[in-house]
């Protein structure tokens, strides 16, 4: 440096041409960065502009097949929900829904307190109607057995519904009582139709079997209720020895309150709470609800074309259509008969309610709302996902020969993307998350819910076992527990389980069972 030279503080030595270079690539990439921050956003906003306009154009779409979209709202209120009428048009008072009947409904769909008609002791208190239609498989059984009395098991640790029958039960011949099969597995050849959305139909199961027979006979929903309660082993004898239950039928049925139990707890009443609440069991809460509801950015693109599909070339309408998209038409698919049916036996389907030749084999067209992880479908369980479902029908081939082939069942000639959008638009867009509100936290009888069988319980981690309160009494309570106590596989020599060791052979077996039961029954203790 020479001498005098001034130098600013700031100042650096002159650059090298990489070094120039290198820092040109810097204020490069700031430049190129910046850009990019500024232009993101526009392209965001294109895009969301661009799902904006394509909803708007789909939902449009729609309304001119329908009629308006709000003709496919479902209502948030439980009084604007479809409700038995009188001839006249007026609700029917018998059956108007009260929040007090949808809440007394709601425990006892979920009740195992109703399975006391077995004459195999195990199985006694042990299902409920939540059995076979749990919320967390739609209101389905998981699986393509629905085994109510006599099974065991709930969901493994995945989920997956795990409910298998009582081994030494399935040969019914070996039980006292073959006339009525009593003793058997409740195991329906037909999977499980989902109770959710049945408000919207006037005839329910898969044959349409549960409709109203004339003015004054129970509605729908009352009347398939009451057939559960006789081909399932259902009785309101449990129930009524459930004190915590009685103010709640008062409130729910004020007509009937001040009388005996007996009288308040009747099977009249049961089936009005119960046929109530799942009036309520709608999946009004799922991204297409909030499409309907004007939200342009509830579905993607896809679900978008799906939708169109569904309305449109897909022709899924023809049949699923309404706020509840399924209706009670009737249609032969072809679709393969249920495993448990015995070899060479076929479900005829409408044909066993109207006697009709041409209903041979026809199956009516249940709801398509939330379906998702809730298979299997078909009446025969044949199809395990959504797009299993899809697939057949754009395919078009059945699974078996039947005369009365439906002439909507016909290659669709979709393509693959079409069939992947359909799928992503019943599979995902018709998805309620929330559809457990619909279960209760807990139950009166204190039992565990939906099954309050050894294993279901474990699975459950259900541990609310009744207020047992040592007093001496044998009551509902007592004979509760005494469920849970018996099978234990060591010896009870001490804890709440040794009072029911009747016989001194310190286990609990069905032989203390059975001595429990007939106290219970005579002279208390």
């Amino acid at each position: 440096m020479t001498k005098g030279t001034w130098i600013p503080i700031h100042s650096k030595p002159p650059e090298t041409p990489v070094a120039c270079i290198d820092r040109l690539g810097v204020w490069y990439g700031v430049v190129v960065l910046s850009l990019f921050a500024c232009v993101f956003p526009l392209i965001g906003i294109a895009a969301a502009g661009d799902l904006e306009s394509r909803a708007q154009e789909v939902r449009s779409f729609i309304g001119a097949v329908v009629g308006g979209v709000e003709s496919l709202q479902v209502p948030t209120d439980i009084n604007d929900l479809p409700q038995p009428l009188l001839p006249g048009g007026d609700i029917d008072p018998l059956y108007i829904i009260t929040e007090a009947k949808v809440a007394l409904g709601k425990l006892l769909f979920h009740d195992p307190a109703f399975s006391g008609a077995s004459s195999f002791a195990e199985t006694r208190l042990t299902a409920s109607c939540a059995s076979c239609h749990f919320s967390a498989a739609g209101f389905r059984a998981g699986q393509v057995s629905s085994f109510g009395v006599g099974a065991r098991g709930f969901v493994d640790e995945e989920g997956r519904a795990r409910r298998a029958p009582i081994p030494s039960l399935l040969a019914v011949d070996e039980g006292p009582t073959p006339v009525d099969f009593s003793d058997a597995v409740d195991n329906p050849a037909i999977v499980s139709p989902s109770i959710n959305m049945v408000a919207y139909f006037d005839e329910l199961l898969w044959n349409g079997s549960a409709r109203q027979a004339g003015p004054g006979e129970l509605p729908p929903v009352e009347r398939q209720i009451r057939i559960a309660f006789e081909q399932h082993r259902m009785n309101d004898e449990a129930l009524q020895l459930i004190d915590a239950y009685l103010p709640l039928f008062e409130i729910a049925f004020p007509e009937t309150a001040g009388q005996p139990a007996e009288i308040q707890i009747d099977l009249f009443n049961i089936f009005r709470a119960i046929g109530a609440y799942e009036r309520t069991v709608v999946s009004n809460q799922s991204r297409w609800d909030a499409f309907l509801a004007g939200d342009d950015l509830a579905l993607s693109l896809q679900e978008l074309d799906g939708a169109e599909l569904f309305f449109g070339d897909g022709g899924c309408v023809a049949c699923h259509s309404g706020p509840a998209l399924g209706s009670t038409t009737y249609h032969a698919m072809g679709t393969a008969e249920h495993p448990g049916l015995p070899q060479g036996v076929q479900d005829v389907g409408r044909y066993a309610v109207t006697l009709d030749p041409n209903d041979r084999f026809k199956f009516r067209a249940m709801t398509v709302r939330h379906l998702k992880g809730n298979g299997p479908f078909f009446h025969g369980g044949s199809a395990e996902t959504v797009e299993d479902v899809i697939r057949y029908k754009n395919a078009g081939v059945p699974e078996q020969i039947v005369p009365t082939l439906s002439p909507l069942f016909v290659p669709l000639g979709l393509s693959e993307g079409e069939v992947l959008a359909l799928t992503v638009f019943v599979r995902d867009a018709l998805h309620d998350p929330n559809m457990t509100r619909f279960a209760p936290a807990e139950l009166p009888s204190g039992l565990c819910l939906p099954h309050d069988d050894r294993t279901s319980r474990f699975d459950a981690a259900c541990e609310a076992y009744g207020d047992f309160d040592g007093d001496g009494d044998q009551d509902f309570a007592d004979f509760s527990l005494l469920q849970r106590c018996i099978g234990c596989d060591a010896n009870v020599t001490d804890g709440i389980c040794a009072s029911y060791d009747r016989d001194g052979d310190e286990t609990i077996d069905l032989f203390d069972f059975a001595a429990f039961d007939a106290a219970r029954s005579g002279p208390q203790s």
